[in-house]
């Protein structure tokens, strides 16, 4: 009888198992029904809220890959601008510079033509002081008191006329 007695006490371990579960559910089973469900519900919504905020986030990565690649144009844009500014700009220097040299090539050319006639009218008056000079001499020499009183009267009758 040792196998029935087995028998007995497999089956009646089952039977107290299964009185647990039930116990167990009726007691348990609705507390632990709505924290399942409550757990269901969070767990989806915050798998919900992850996949929103993945969304999100790739919608954002994409964007700023696109800004990225603008980027490139829109700097390779401004190096062109930039080097053509920087060209306009030397262009001008170049030019105002080219003006402003004109303007002193010409101021030289107008100081070396005043200088140039300075220099002349100097030349002129040193060679007629030197000329007066001469003839001061020459006169001194050549003209006696007579001509000289001669000269002096002559001079006198002339004043003498113009009045």
């Amino acid at each position: 009888m040792a196998a029935g007695g087995e028998f007995w006490s497999l089956v009646f371990k089952f039977f107290n198992f299964a009185v647990l579960v039930g116990l167990l559910i009726y007691f348990v089973g609705k507390p632990l029904k709505s924290y399942l469900a409550k757990r269901h519900q969070t767990v989806k919504t915050q798998l919900e809220e992850t996949q929103k905020a993945l969304k999100e986030a790739e919608a954002l990565r994409a964007q700023y890959q696109e800004r990225m690649d603008r980027l490139d144009g829109e700097i390779e844009v401004f190096k062109k601008e930039t080097l053509q500014e920087a060209e306009t700009e030397k262009k001008k220097i170049i030019d105002e510079a080219m003006v402003f040299a004109a303007r002193i090539r010409e101021q030289a050319r107008l100081t070396a033509e005043q200088e140039n006639k300075e220099v002349a009218r100097r030349i002129k008056e040193e060679i007629s002081r030197l000329t007066v000079g001469q003839a001061e001499k020459l006169i001194a020499e050549k003209i006696t008191q007579s001509d000289h009183d001669k000269l002096v009267e002559d001079f006198i009758v002339k004043l003498r006329s113009m009045n």
